[in-house]
């Protein structure tokens, strides 16, 4: 079959539901100008969303930022991004670009052996439940890299930056800075079945504040500027 195609357009425009899980607001635009090269952007914005049941809900979230999994609580996930699919609907990593924001207050930072570890070098105390009181993580996505830019965790009497990178082959390279009540460094790089956690000198600064990014603001435009030409072209 020739792969040309008639453009088809599918667009939908802030729709909303809520569900058990969350509140939901989806804007999303569907075109296909070739049969193997199809466009699909998308707004996607939850509130009180359970992270643990947000990774459920989206496999591919633990792909892009498996530290969720650590997390127990309700949040707010935002995520505007496009891509290209081939007519089986996989994703060209290559055309990917987009933005992640999540945040929650309240949470619990479920333990782990990778906690421990961390938390050992770290000089954290041993508790049951460890209690975060706020995190803000924004990561954008470009082909197959996910950039964290560095955020701050608070937990108990510790306050920690931590940033990175991270690939779509489940490598990843990450500092962690704890920046009271000590001031000390560890760089956790690898896979989850190489891991490698060293101490390390501090990337980010005692008084460090994170700066607050636009990039699914931004995205999120592209994404609107894209749906109003599609709807103008259509307009005669």
């Amino acid at each position: 079959l020739h792969d040309a195609l008639p453009i088809c357009v599918l667009i939908l425009e802030e729709m909303g539901f809520i569900c058990n899980a969350a509140k939901l607001q989806l804007t999303a635009m569907y075109k296909t100008p070739r049969r193997n090269h199809i466009f699909v952007g998308l707004d996607y914005h939850m509130l009180d969303i359970n992270l643990q049941e947000l990774v459920n809900m989206i496999p591919q979230i633990d792909t892009m930022m498996p530290m969720l999994r650590s997390f127990r609580g309700a949040g707010e996930f935002h995520l505007a991004a496009e891509t290209y699919v081939n007519s089986k609907y996989e994703l060209k990593t290559s055309t990917t670009r987009g933005a992640v924001s999540i945040s929650g207050k309240d949470l619990v930072l479920l333990d782990s052996e990778t906690f421990g570890q961390i938390a050992k070098i770290l000089l954290f105390k041993k508790k049951t439940e460890n209690l975060v009181d706020s995190v803000s993580v924004q990561a954008t996505l470009f082909r197959n890299e996910i950039d964290i830019y560095p955020f701050c965790i608070t937990l108990d009497k510790y306050m920690a930056a931590v940033g990175g990178r991270h690939n779509l082959d489940m490598s990843f390279d990450y500092h962690i800075s704890l920046l009271r009540p000590i001031y000390l460094g560890v760089d956790v790089s690898g896979t989850f079945d190489d891991l490698k956690i060293r101490p390390a000198k501090c990337r980010y600064a005692q008084d460090f504040r994170p700066i607050i990014r636009r990039d699914v603001q931004t995205q999120n435009a592209n994404l609107k500027n894209m749906i109003d030409k599609a709807l103008k072209r259509n307009v005669k």
